[in-house]
């Protein structure tokens, strides 16, 4: 019985920390207009130019003018590669943070029921029943 509710716990912690996309009204013009493709170039100078990459760089004594030439010395192999890995990794931190996270709520939830009297899976808890 102790396992099925640790394993309930345990589903309903991963389905509480699934993130849900939100659709948006796209007007017909939007649908119609035709795509404009970037060239790999473009998308990483442009990515490059976003005001919160360029706050980063320049923290790090980066000149802009540099990137611009290191991105045009660059073959097209490199920078297809850096196109796609910024079109492709996930942005903000690291899968080390949501196991963290993961395992410090399972913790309070298990710690929890065993104050509660449901399970029995900490030691040094005594029940309130």
């Amino acid at each position: 019985m102790n396992i099925s509710r640790l394993v309930l716990s345990f589903i309903l912690s991963i389905t509480l920390l699934a993130q849900a996309s939100w659709a948006q009204m796209v007007s017909t013009e939007a649908l119609f207009e035709r795509s404009v493709t970037v060239s790999s170039k473009e998308k990483v100078i442009q990515f490059t130019a976003r005001e919160d990459v360029a706050k980063i760089l320049g923290q790090m004594d980066v000149d802009p003018k540099m990137i611009e030439a290191r991105v045009a010395s660059m073959t097209d192999e490199e920078i297809s590669e850096i196109a796609y890995q910024i079109e492709t990794l996930p942005a903000g931190g690291s899968a080390l943070g949501s196991l963290i996270g993961t395992a410090a709520f399972i913790f309070i939830v298990l710690l929890i029921t065993d104050i509660l009297g449901f399970t029995k899976v900490f030691d040094f808890t005594r029940s309130v029943r």
